[in-house]
């Protein structure tokens, strides 16, 4: 037996022609604007501004990150998408961040991680360069969020908010938007398929979730999970144990 030999194997064309997963993208338009960005395990939502878009979430790597944001360009005219808000620094959530900030678009954050990403978005990746080392753009610094921040146009306005107290991560974020009481949310809950029974006893995340949400004083008719499905707000207060 000879180690290493080469080899020549035939790729079977069913093999060879295989969309790669993680660049199966579909969109859904959940209001004027505002589209739920789908297709694998991890969503992104795309928020079109009047002269630019917001996009919330670039997960998994680089090859996820620019099918979304060729899937964003197509739906809202070829506006350019000024910002990507980052629910959290997981990996999975995290993992198409630096593709986006090589298409020059700006990473918000929680102010906890704002640090980390700088150095992260300066580093090079020299074992095996992504998009960003490749295109040799100077990321813009991050931009913190501490407890609340406004993104507005004059006639649409995003807000930014603090997840107080949920353990997940220390800098979870999450986005509502009031005129369409739509809530963009990671890993706090993720909604099981329908008719699941309630969890017994509820995670605290999703309990931490629910109180937030009444802390901050919002009116949410539907939640926009990365992770799962949209469902109404009465699902997560069932999860929560807090059903009317």
């Amino acid at each position: 037996m000879r180690p290493n030999a080469s080899v020549d194997i035939a790729v079977p064309d069913a093999v060879r022609q295989a969309t790669a997963p993680y660049a199966v993208v579909a969109s859904q338009m959940v209001a004027d604007g505002v589209w739920y960005v789908t297709g694998g395990t991890h969503h992104s939502v795309a928020i079109e501004m009047k002269d630019h878009v917001v996009v919330v979430e670039a997960p998994l790597n680089d090859q996820r990150a620019l099918a979304v944001l060729a899937e964003v360009r197509g739906l809202a005219a070829n506006k350019p998408v000024r910002y990507v808000i980052n629910s959290h620094h997981h990996f999975d959530h995290a993992g198409g961040v630096r593709a986006f900030a090589a298409e020059g678009v700006t990473v918000i954050t929680h102010e906890v991680n704002r640090a980390w990403w700088d150095r992260t978005l300066a580093a090079r990746a020299t074992v095996s360069p992504d998009h960003l080392t490749k295109s040799g753009t100077k990321p813009a610094p991050a931009e913190g969020v501490r407890d609340k921040r406004v993104l507005t146009d004059g006639a649409r306005t995003i807000e930014i908010h603090h997840i107080a107290g949920v353990l997940h991560d220390d800098g979870l974020l999450l986005v509502y938007l009031p005129k369409e009481k739509l809530l963009i949310e990671a890993d706090a809950y993720t909604p099981p398929p329908p008719n699941t029974p309630p969890p017994s006893p509820p995670s605290p995340f999703t309990v931490g979730l629910v109180d937030n949400i009444g802390r901050l004083g919002l009116t949410v008719d539907r939640l926009l999970p990365l992770h799962g499905r949209i469902v109404p707000l009465a699902d997560l207060n069932q999860a929560a144990g807090r059903a009317n």
